[in-house]
């Protein structure tokens, strides 16, 4: 009887081992796919900052067309103070461009801070796992010695 209860203690790690290795194991899978998913939203973020600024800058070159020739009429000989405006129109709807691409960039950027976190935070949990186990493991089996021990000076084995 004292055999079958160590025995059933040494199993009994053995399967609590295991199940936290593959709890670990599962933790980590999970993480490396959200990662993936996070870097993919990354490009995605990049790719939509990049056309929405193309956009941006095509309908100001239509808006400053359409303003030259309202204010010209077609001709390209205006006073200054209307070719300041335009100059500046021109300048204000270039940085709006490029403040479109750097939120992008910095949206994509985030999303990969983010997903670097995630594959580390897999890799822990797979590491613990893997420690829990080993302490389970050692734990079983310290108490396994312990009830062959006792069981040996009782006289039983």
């Amino acid at each position: 009887m004292a055999g079958a209860a160590i025995a059933a203690t040494v199993i009994g790690a053995g399967v609590t081992a295991y199940g936290q290795a593959q709890q670990g194991k599962t933790a980590n899978t999970i993480a490396q796919r959200n990662a993936q998913i996070m870097n993919r939203n990354a490009t995605i973020a990049q790719q939509n900052a990049e056309f929405n600024a193309k956009l941006s800058e095509r309908q100001s070159r239509r808006k400053r067309a359409k303003d030259k020739v309202e204010l010209g009429q077609g001709i390209d000989i205006y006073d200054g103070t209307n070719l300041i405006a335009m100059a500046t129109q021109e300048w204000s709807d270039e940085i709006n461009a490029e403040l479109i691409r750097r939120g992008g960039r910095n949206e994509a950027a985030n999303l990969q801070m983010k997903a670097g976190v995630t594959i580390a935070e897999g890799e822990a949990a797979e590491s613990a796992g893997y420690m829990a186990a080993g302490g389970s493991l050692l734990t079983g089996l310290g108490s396994a010695g312990m009830q062959y021990r006792t069981g040996k000076q009782a006289g039983v084995f």
